[in-house]
């Protein structure tokens, strides 16, 4: 896609202009007249500002979408046309990448496409559960009803995981002040001090030495400390592109004491209220199962997902094809199995997403309070032996006097 500045008339004979976003410049001119506009004046933009620069690294942030998806419910509500509700969304947002994205989805609308199909083509931006629900919003006639229940599912999902994080963000931002005090004890307070005893002549003790060679490794090798982690950083990139190493790792994760079940009631918590939403908006059982468990992270999770999701598809229940494995919690089968006897499947996994919701966020909170102390013992412990090391030569040298 490129960006061309336009000059011309609009349709009640008012000389506008301003930013147009297509493939070419013969596409931006019919879009251009597909609006009735008389182009006078049309050039291709070479200059990116930074800020959009910076905007399309960032992309689409959620509570962007968020907004976006609830005003244009509204809109359709009150009777506006699609094209006409984006426009004034385009005009909106301070997002300028996002801006283009919506002033795209404008003129593929205003050239006759839907709006399914023109998400098609941002389906990155959007993300794939977006696109179906509103391809199943534009099928049953009821777009703004489903453009609501996807800000209202949107919203839940991320005021969840915005209170997981929010209840780890006090242990971890111990943790960063804990590594840039001892970055600067290290590279700039203990080299001094050394160079301060070496010139006194002073007898170290074995705590200090050790203490004095660590930071002569910080001060000499930092560049390799930072080549290590850079390389460790993409190699293991490269190694989770493996299969075997994804699935090794997915299970070590799983396994892991306290954050393991943390992150699946996580996990299990998105996919419930997801495929919740999928199976009431309509979509058929195997089409919602694909597209939610694409909220899982976990390797593990999603090709239990996709075996459970043969079985489905050769005529067994969902809850008995989910029994088949421990990763999921024998009640999500029991309550799935009451579901698909009343036939209320979407209500049932609605309750349970507020189930496995609430166990996460007290385990986050629980864990949270007991990361506290034990950073704050561990911090005051390194710094406590930092100091006796530091003083311990100048007591001896106070004490030879």
């Amino acid at each position: 896609m490129k960006d061309f500045i336009y000059a011309g008339v609009d349709p009640d004979g008012i000389p506008q202009s301003g930013k147009i976003t297509a493939i070419s410049q013969q596409q931006a001119i019919e879009n251009l007249k597909a609006r009735n506009f008389i182009v006078t004046k049309l050039e291709e933009n070479s200059s990116v500002p930074l800020g959009d620069i910076i905007a399309k690294f960032r992309g689409v942030p959620a509570q962007e979408k968020i907004v976006f998806t609830r005003q244009l419910g509204t809109m359709i509500n009150a009777g506006l046309p699609i094209n006409q509700g984006l426009r004034i969304l385009a005009e909106q947002t301070e997002n300028s990448y996002f801006a283009g994205v919506i002033q795209d989805l404008v003129q593929q609308i205003d050239g006759g496409a839907s709006l399914f199909d023109a998400l098609t083509s941002h389906e990155k931006d959007f993300g794939r559960l977006y696109v179906s629900l509103i391809k199943a919003g534009e099928a049953s006639g009821n777009l703004d009803i489903i453009l609501d229940q996807l800000a209202d599912t949107m919203e839940a999902d991320s005021a969840f995981k915005g209170k997981v994080k929010g209840a780890m963000i006090y242990p971890v931002i111990i943790l960063i002040v804990m590594f840039l005090v001892l970055g600067v004890m290290f590279l700039f307070v203990i080299p001094q001090l050394s160079a301060l005893y070496d010139d006194l002549g002073a007898e170290l003790p074995a705590m200090t030495k050790v203490l004095i060679f660590v930071s002569d490794l910080f001060t000499g090798y930092w560049w390799l400390g930072i080549g290590i982690g850079v390389g460790g950083y993409f190699g293991m990139k490269q190694l989770t592109k493996n299969p075997d190493v994804a699935r090794n790792l997915a299970e070590a994760n799983l396994k892991a004491p306290v954050f393991g079940k943390l992150g699946a009631q996580v996990q299990l918590a998105s996919f419930t209220r997801t495929l919740a939403m999928l199976l009431k908006s309509g979509i058929p059982l195997l089409e919602a199962l694909d597209i939610a468990k694409e909220t899982m992270t976990n390797q593990i999770f999603k090709d239990a997902l996709n075996e459970a999701a043969d079985m489905v598809e050769k005529g067994k229940p969902l809850s008995v094809a989910i029994k088949h494995y421990d990763i999921f919690p024998a009640l999500l089968a029991e309550m799935l199995a009451v579901g698909e006897q009343t036939g209320k499947v979407d209500d049932v996994l609605a309750k349970i997403s507020t189930y496995f919701e609430a166990q996460a966020s007290q385990k986050a909170d629980n864990l949270a309070s007991a990361i506290e102390p034990i950073v704050m013992v561990i911090l005051g412990t390194m710094i406590g032996f930092i100091v006796v090391a530091l003083i311990m030569p100048i007591y001896s040298l106070t004490s030879s006097f």
